[in-house]
Order: structure tokens, then sequence, then C-alpha cells
């Protein structure tokens, strides 16, 4: 490993004046300067040099283009200062004697370096000279590009995960790797701690790490992309410009995590599959009490085996259709867990017919579990409100939450009332705290919905009043409504309605015409009470 990191940086200016031909050059450099990269030789005799470099040169000239000629030395020297020149050798035998001042002073200002050779030198043997150590240098990282690709190859084939192949990374490149996956946590070699991490990720969202000029070339990035599908970030930063072997290097290895999350994600999916088998199955009750107990001491031997619940989310068809639904949907499992982990329940989760499904766990004492509704609705609130500023927002939409059973086994009846809970909401309109337990009359009119009974109880004790609110805006349903809360009483009724009393004697007196003396009898109320809640179920609020 040593000599791939020994070979990571191209030949800098400092590098250049170890050859033999510079030995006797006089330098004009700061140390910033000498650390400039050097990736080609150019000679250069005219003035007009912008548009013939790409940058990365060391230019070798004699001043015949300027010579003495401060203004146009200038000229010539920014222009390879913009060009991204390396640095320039000036010959001071044949056409100039001395560099003018200002010229000196413009790229010591630039952290520029000029050398100076004070004797005839040819530099048809310095281009020779760097070329071929340009070549030798090429080839070398080649051959260790070809031997890192090997030892990515076994890493792989080791089967030992991601970490290995980042510190190979940053072993080959001595930079500072940062990883960031979707649905995972950061990782960062070397470690950093987390308030660095923190920052360090802040300023990488917000395109902060570094001046403009500076970010191209000190931090390289690429995106881990697998089947059309974005998986992570990885990023290298060093505190020196970037070679090429190191952005070389970042490519191979960027690919090999690719092949490596690949890999991941399909054993993944085949044991997420296997998981959402064995839960829709066992919601089904189609397992006993003693292969659910197996399953979980498997899944977290410290769980607590006790009272369960079903809470369902309805998704949106579009939710569904969106190419990243899955990756977003296990990022959004993970914050739910650990919600509701801090609540006191264990989640399980599943993917079930277009809805989302947790079977909860209460692992509180028997004490503390009589608050499980306060607890449950403390988490789905919190697990809104990260969805607050994300899109698409998955658990927005309308929710229910099935009976408490006390048996591991009886998790399929809790999933029946939760769906059932899901149903009369979308019939009924959303609930603040949508738990079976709770829905008391709801119950009762749904079953008469799906027994085809409701219509008929609706006609046959409070149709009269609808129809002639319709026909002559009364006020009847709402009159008996109200009438009915306030058991019959007519102070308290019309105080309520803002009427006066001979009002409501009125209206009461039509409601008595239309629905019979007896309607506040014990029996025939109670069904005019389930007439009205039935109404507003499939008609909306009466107002």
């Amino acid at each position: 490993m040593d000599t791939i990191v020994q070979t990571l940086l191209q030949p800098t200016i400092r590098d250049i004046l170890k050859r033999p031909l510079f030995q006797k050059a006089e330098v004009h450099a700061s140390e910033e300067a000498l650390n400039r990269t050097v990736r080609w030789v150019h000679i250069m005799e005219v003035i007009q040099a912008g548009r013939l470099l790409s940058g990365g040169e060391l230019i070798l000239t004699t001043g015949i283009g300027w010579q003495d000629d401060a203004e146009r030395s200038l000229i010539f020297l920014q222009q390879l200062l913009d060009s991204g020149a390396s640095g320039l050798c000036i010959e001071l035998v044949t056409y100039t004697a001395r560099p003018p001042v200002r010229m000196l002073e413009l790229a010591k200002r630039e952290h520029f370096p000029i050398l100076l050779f004070h004797e005839q030198v040819r530099y048809i043997d310095i281009t020779q000279d760097l070329h071929a150590y340009f070549i030798n240098q090429h080839h070398q990282m080649v051959s260790e590009l070809e031997a890192l690709s090997r030892q990515l190859g076994q890493l792989l084939l080791s089967g030992k995960g991601l970490r290995p192949l980042l510190e190979l990374l940053q072993q080959t490149t001595a930079a500072q790797v940062a990883f960031f996956p979707l649905n995972a946590e950061a990782q960062f070699v070397p470690f950093m701690t987390k308030a660095k991490a923190d920052k360090f990720y802040e300023r990488w969202i917000y395109n902060e790490m570094f001046p403009a000029p500076l970010l191209s070339q000190q931090l390289a990035h690429r995106p881990i992309v697998a089947l059309g599908h974005l998986f992570a970030d990885l990023l290298i930063h060093a505190k020196q410009e970037l070679t090429e072997f190191q952005i070389l290097a970042l490519d191979r290895c960027a690919t090999a995590i690719a092949q490596e999350m690949m890999r991941t994600q399909y054993v993944e999916e085949k044991r997420r599959y296997q998981d959402d088998l064995w839960l829709g199955d066992w919601l089904s009750g189609k397992h006993d009490l003693t292969e659910i107990n197996d399953y979980i001491r498997h899944s977290k031997p410290s769980a607590k085996l006790g009272c369960v619940a079903v809470c369902v989310f309805q998704l949106e068809v579009s939710h569904m259709e969106a190419t990243d639904f899955e990756s977003l949907l296990l990022q959004r499992y993970r914050v739910a867990r650990a919600i509701f982990e801090g609540e006191g329940f264990y989640l399980l989760s599943l993917l079930l017919q277009g809805q989302i499904v947790f079977i909860l766990l209460d692992q509180l004492d028997q004490l503390d579990r009589q608050k499980w509704k306060e607890r449950l609705l403390q988490a789905v609130a919190r697990l809104r409100k990260t969805e607050m500023k994300q899109e698409p927002a998955l658990f927005s939409g309308l929710w229910g939450i099935g009976k408490l059973a006390t048996q591991l086994d009886q998790a399929a009846d809790s999933y029946a009332t939760a769906k059932e809970t899901l149903a009369i909401q979308r019939d009924a309109g959303p609930l603040p705290a949508p738990f079976f337990d709770e829905l008391h009359t709801y119950k009762i009119i749904f079953a008469l919905k799906k027994s085809g009974m409701l219509d008929e109880l609706i006609r046959e004790y409070i149709e009269p009043l609808a129809t002639y609110d319709k026909e002559k805006h009364g006020q009847l349903l709402l009159t008996l409504k109200t009438y009915l809360i306030r058991s019959g009483s007519k102070q308290d009724t019309a105080r309520e309605l803002f009427i006066a009393r001979q009002t409501l004697y009125h209206r009461l007196d039509k409601i008595v015409a239309l629905l019979g003396k007896d309607f506040m009898n014990a029996d025939k109320r109670l069904a005019i009470e389930l007439a009205v809640n039935a109404y507003e179920y499939t008609r909306g609020a009466i107002r």
C-alpha cells in the first residue's frame, strides 16, 4: 500500500528542481508556488500565449518575445496566469539579462514560480527529460490503478462490506473520504467526530466546502448509481489540488462500491421480501404463538412479548409509482422505528395492499401501558412532523389503529379492526384519534352499511325531516340533533340554536307531526339517534 501512496501527487515545481538540468537554476518561488503541479512542459517564445495553453504547463522561454520591455513581459505573464500555467523558466543569456522587476513582483504576488537560467541550456534536453519523466509517471500510475482494481475485486469477493472499500480508497488517495448513503448513516475515513461530520455534511449540501475556485480542485464527488437509482454520494477532499491519479482512483472505487451496494441491495430485498411474507402471514392468522415468539426473539432478543396493536396508513397511488419510492420508504421506516422506540414500542413494518402497516409491540410495563394511546398519538405526530418539509409525505393521509391485543397471535384481529377504522374514515372523514375501540356508533353504522340496511334506517326514521328541510329550509334535522344531544331540554336546545322558545316549539310540533308523538320514547329515540349519526356518516355534518 505504501508504494501507491508515494506516487499520489503529480510532479510539482519542487520535484522538477530535483532534476539534473535544473540544479543551477535561480528560483523565485514561495512555498505555495513550489507546490504547483506540472502536467507538461512547453517551449514558448510568442507573447500571445493564452490560446496555446490548457493549464498545468511549465513554460520554457528565452524572453525574445518581450526582452526587456516591462509592459510586454507583464502581458505575457498575465496570460500564463490566466491560462493556469504552472511556472516559467527564462534563459538570461541571449535576449534578456534580467526579468523586469514588475514581472517578478507580479509573480511573487500570485505565488507563480519563475526559474532563471544564467547559463545557456538546451531546452530540447529539458523537454525530453521532463516528457520522459511524465510518461514514466503515467505508466506507474496506470500500473498502480490496475493494482488498485485487483485489490477492489478481492474485497468485493471477500463479502466484507463497504467499509474496507472506503478504507482502501483513503489509503490510496491519502484524502479525507466521505460516504453519504441515502438511507443510512454517513461514514468518514479517517473518523470524524459527530460535530465535525455534521458540519462537513452541511457544507457539502449547501456547496460551501471551499471558495469557488478551490472547490473543483480539492474536492471530488461521484454519485453511486445502480439500475438508474441513486444510492449514495462518495467524496474525497484533499488539502492540496487533487491529482489525476486520485480522481481515477475515486472512479474505480465508486464503481466497486456501486457493485457492493447492488449485492447488498439484492440480499436486503430478498430478506425484506421474506420478512414481508412472514409478517403478512402473521396478520392473516397463519402463525401460532410459539412461531411468533421465536420470530420476535430472532429479530430482537431483548423485545418484550406482550400486547400488540396494528397501525395502518393509507398511501396514495402516485406515491407508490414514484421511481425512488422503495428507497424513500426504507428511509422513512428507519425514522419511524426510532420515533416509536422512543415512545416505548417495538415496531415491525411492511407494505401490504397499498398500505403501510406498523405492528407495534408495547415494551412498557403494565402501569405505563394504560397511556399507550397517548404515546402512540405522540409518535405519529412526531413522525408526521418529520415530513412537513419533505415530499411525498407518506404518513399525512388517513390512518387507523386496531384493537390492542393482549396476545401476539391476536394481531390479525387488530389488523382487521385497523383496516375497518380506515374504511370508516373514508366515509365519515378523518378522526383526530382513530382508535377502533373509540368508534362506538360508527362501528354499528359501518356494519349496517356493509349489510345494506343503512339507507333503509335513514329512510324509516328521519327521511321526512330531511325532505322537509330540503323543500322548506326548516332546519328540523339540526333541531332534532340538538334536542337529542341536550336530552330533551327545550331551554338548552333553544339557547344552543340561538332561537326563541316559540320558534323551537313550532319546530318540535312539526317534528312530532312527521315522526310521531313517541319519537322520544327510549327504544325509538335510540333508533332515531342512530339514524341521525348514519345521516351524517353518509351525507356530511348536519348544519
